[in-house]
Formats: C-alpha cells, structure tokens, sequence
C-alpha cells in the first residue's frame, strides 16, 4: 500500500511532514509535499529516472505544499516532464503555484472531485475526494483511492470521520484508514485527538486504522495498545 516519508504533524519535526508514496519502476505517486518532503525525496533518492510523477494534494497549508513547488520545478527542469497535480479546487491550486513562482506551463492539474488515471507501472487508479473538517479558512479535503493492491481512504488533516467511512470500513470495503491523530484533546481542535478516534472506531476494526500525522503530545504505546496501528 503505503510508504510514509514522513508522518508527523506541522510541529513535530523530529518525525518531518507527514506524507505518503506507492513508487513502481519510473513512476510515482505522492500525496502530499511539506516543506520537508522535497529534502527527503532526493536524500532517499526516490526522485531519480522517474518519467511519471502524480502529486495528490489534501489541502494547503505549509506542512502539505510547503515543497510542492520544489516538487514541480525538479520534474520540471530536471527529469524533463509536467508532473501531475491532482486537488479539487482549480482556483485555488492554480492561484498558489502562481504566487510561488510555479507557472501553468510546468504542470498537469486535474481538479475534479473523481479522477480516474492508468499508469504503464501503477495500473489503474480511482481517486474520490471528500470535502473533511479541518479550519474555516481553507478547503481540506481526505480521499478514497482504489488500486491494484486494494482500497484505502486518506483523511489529509480532520477532526472527524464520515459516516459513509465509517460504513465502509465496516462493509469491508475499505482495506486501510489513515487517520489524523493527536495526542492534544481541546474543543475545536481542527485534527482528531486519539480520545475521539477510539470513540469513532470500534475495537474490532482498529486493526485497520492506520495513525498519522502523529504530535509531540501522543503516547505511541498507548495508539497501539488501543489497537490501533501507527505508520512507519
């Protein structure tokens, strides 16, 4: 399924910015790109010889983008190719990457909320994107993705989980959740805290929880001695 560059939370550096990848042969998925996430790309050498490079983005702040355009400049001028950039929300995303410097001309964006792509590597990928709470200034949004190798959902940052995921995960139509989790616990806390996981998820179904976006403030023994699972 997954591998994690990185999995903490905006202030955890000690974990650097959480994002995640699925690399076959020359192509590369990746979902989000915080400022730590271009160094370590190129330090793990996870960027060389790639001809495809599809960048999934749930939202805009620094710990998601901060290195986007890093990201895009590399496929850009050094690999020779437009990477792909899929986000719902074609203004804002373009508006961005204008205001960094990023033109139109060295990017693909597909804004829609289902997107469906076939790589000669990845196969075949369906992405559905679901608007989450998060804050009241910027659009946040999770996604479910169907690959060959199954089907997860990805929250990006939230403080709550959608009763349509929660049936999924339940159905057996899900084979993976990768939840925001802290461990800090206060009202209008825009990312769930671990106490209102286990509220939401049943025991029984934790086992398929995967913790992420992790603060200095969780107890990582106690995540998993609640059943659930923490992303490496």
């Amino acid at each position: 399924m997954l591998n994690f560059i990185g999995s903490g939370s905006a202030f955890n550096t000690q974990l650097g910015n959480t994002s995640a990848f699925i690399k076959k042969k020359d192509s590369l998925l990746l979902i989000d790109s915080g400022g730590t996430v271009f160094h370590r790309l190129r330090e793990l050498k996870i960027l060389e010889e790639l001809k495809k490079i599809y960048i999934i983005i749930t939202h805009t702040h620094p710990d998601h983008v901060g290195s986007l355009g890093e990201v895009i400049f590399y496929s850009y001028y050094i690999l020779g190719h437009k990477p792909t950039v899929l986000f719902p929300n074609d203004e804002l995303m373009k508006s961005f990457l204008t205001n960094i410097g990023v033109s139109q001309e060295m990017y693909l964006l597909e804004s829609s909320f289902n997107v469906t792509f076939a790589d000669e590597n990845l196969g075949k990928i369906d992405i559905n994107f679901l608007p989450v709470s998060h804050v009241e200034t910027i659009p946040a949004y999770g996604f479910v993705m169907r690959e060959r190798e199954g089907v997860i959902y990805y929250s990006g940052d939230s403080n709550h989980i959608e009763d349509e995921i929660i049936s999924k995960l339940k159905n057996g139509k899900l084979d993976r959740l990768y939840q925001d989790t802290c461990g800090l616990d206060y009202e209008g806390n825009s990312h769930m805290s671990l106490r209102k996981l286990k509220e939401t998820i049943h025991f029984d179904l934790r086992n398929k929880v995967y913790c992420m976006h992790l603060d200095q403030h969780i107890d990582i023994e106690e995540v998993v001695h609640q059943g659930f699972q923490v992303v490496k």
